[in-house]
């Protein structure tokens, strides 16, 4: 079956769903809870307008999720607009999801005038080099070695 990718909902199991695997992800084992990323990802998608969170589903099912941001959570650089928690389900990886979501947050973004996106990754340059993006700085912080990337609109 097809990809669809479209705005998270506002409902309890579609938060619930998205907090669990942002807080797997990205979360798990730090200070941040998942009740606290439940809380603050169903404020964030019950205020959508500039900012946006996708949802991918096939088959009916959460595949993956991705954000368009002003801020990122913890940010070393002062830019701004952002891609950020792009995560696709173990499952559904290797179908070219992550390009889909990756894809739609980038028509979003121009959809508003962006000229350029951010993000930070730390093990998925490659995928975002194949996508266009350049890498402007390489840092450590307490995840370890992150990429700062760019993409121009």
């Amino acid at each position: 079956m097809p990809v669809t990718i479209r705005p998270a909902e506002p409902s309890a199991a579609e938060i619930a769903a998205l907090a669990k695997l942002r807080y797997d992800t990205f979360f798990a084992g730090g200070e941040r809870t998942l009740e606290q990323d439940r809380d603050e990802i169903g404020n964030f998608i019950r205020n959508q307008g500039y900012e946006i969170a996708l949802v991918a589903e096939q088959d009916g099912r959460l595949a993956g999720t991705c954000l368009f941001v002003r801020e990122e959570i913890d940010p070393q650089h002062d830019v701004s607009p952002w891609l950020a928690g792009l995560v696709v389900v173990p499952e559904f990886r290797g179908r070219g999801i992550a390009t889909l979501l990756v894809g739609a947050i980038e028509v979003h973004a121009r959809s508003l005038g962006c000229e350029r996106l951010h993000l930070y990754t730390y093990g998925a340059e490659g995928l975002y080099a194949s996508l266009g993006w350049q890498a402007i700085e390489r840092f450590r912080d307490d995840h370890g070695l992150c990429v700062l990337m760019a993409k121009d609109l």
